[in-house]
């Protein structure tokens, strides 16, 4: 499981959003293929008649591109100008006129109430604090209309990276993933995914094994849930 330290009730000062941007600067399209769970959201979007997506946290827009591609009208927002500003370079050269861009933090949403359909957030929540999700989690609620469907992960506390590095809260670490070192990863249960989504309507909650290679091909694997919640 690695080596572990414990600093809880020590404050970090870091400023770990600012991370995504020199992380996007440097290595550019992190990921370009689109993830099984963004599928499924499609078919379930469709299903329900969706028009409109906002695709909350979209980095370097690679599931923003696709849901465009589906004929959805995409509003892809991110906390990184850079990660923007990669997708909408993509989306300018397939000529897609369906994808709107926002800057905001996915702890502060910057739509008004109730007004989305239909939120992506994959490969997302599992940075920063649990209080972070929390946030996360009430800003998706708000902006959400009556009915409407939020399709997000998080990782699991089963994942290979939990309990390395130091950890700054409960199930919170720092230092524990390469090429993401000044980033918080807070690991989760099903339980507390259960309490985080209490207020919504209908919740279903599917584990998953995500496999992916990096840059340099190395192959990785990252355990997760994913939750589908009916506002």
């Amino acid at each position: 499981m690695g080596s572990r330290s414990k600093l809880r009730g020590t404050r970090i000062n870091i400023k770990w959003e600012q991370e995504w941007d020199k992380i996007y600067k440097i290595q550019g399209e992190v990921q370009s293929d689109v993830l099984p769970t963004v599928r499924v959201a499609m078919d379930v979007f469709k299903k329900y008649g969706c028009k409109s997506v906002m695709d909350l946290g979209c980095g370097t827009g690679r599931h923003s591109i696709y849901l465009a591609q589906q004929g959805f009208k995409v509003y892809a927002t991110d906390i990184s100008e850079t990660g923007l500003a990669i997708t909408k370079l993509k989306a300018e050269k397939l000529n897609l006129d369906n994808i709107e861009f926002k800057k905001h933090d996915m702890r502060d949403i910057v739509f008004e109430t109730n007004s989305f359909d239909r939120v992506l957030c994959v490969w997302t929540t599992g940075h920063g604090s649990l209080e972070d999700s929390r946030r996360n989690v009430s800003e998706i609620y708000r902006v959400l209309k009556p009915s409407g469907v939020v399709v997000i992960d998080y990782v699991s506390k089963d994942d290979e990276n939990y309990g390395k590095g130091v950890e700054i809260g409960k199930d919170t670490f720092i230092n524990n993933v390469e090429g993401e070192e000044n980033i918080p990863h807070h690991y989760s249960t099903i339980d507390e995914l259960k309490e985080l989504y209490s207020n919504f309507s209908h919740v279903n909650i599917t584990p998953i094994n995500y496999h992916f290679f990096d840059n340099n091909q190395k192959k990785h694997t990252i355990k997760a849930f994913v939750v589908i919640s009916i506002k």
